[in-house]
């Protein structure tokens, strides 16, 4: 009778390790890091929209695109302009920034 209850055992605490594996929350995702507007955003928006919303352009006094503000104020309808996949990813990444809480 020993084998028959050692082996139950060594299935019972098997048994507890799957159910505490499956039970415990998954790991959170990794933490990516901003999209920063001078380096990642500010870019693109001069290769689309210079030199008109820019120091010296007809829109710039409208429209400052080298102000984080105006692309934040302005949103999506950045993508009638912006219609690369790629930067409108980067440029969705930095306006969702602005309404995650800070963590």
């Amino acid at each position: 009778m020993k084998p028959i209850l050692l082996g139950a055992g060594v299935v019972a605490a098997i048994l507890i390790l799957a159910f505490s594996l499956l039970a415990s929350p998954p790991p959170p995702p990794p933490k990516t890091p901003p999209v920063d507007f001078q380096t990642q955003i500010r870019p693109i928006l001069e290769k689309r929209c210079q030199p008109c919303h820019f120091a010296g352009g007809k829109m710039y006094a409208r429209m400052p695109f080298d102000q984080p503000r105006t692309i934040h104020t302005l949103g999506e309808k950045m993508f009638t302009r912006i219609k690369e996949p790629r930067e409108q990813e980067i440029l969705r990444a930095f306006l969702a920034q602005a309404t995650q809480p800070e963590s």
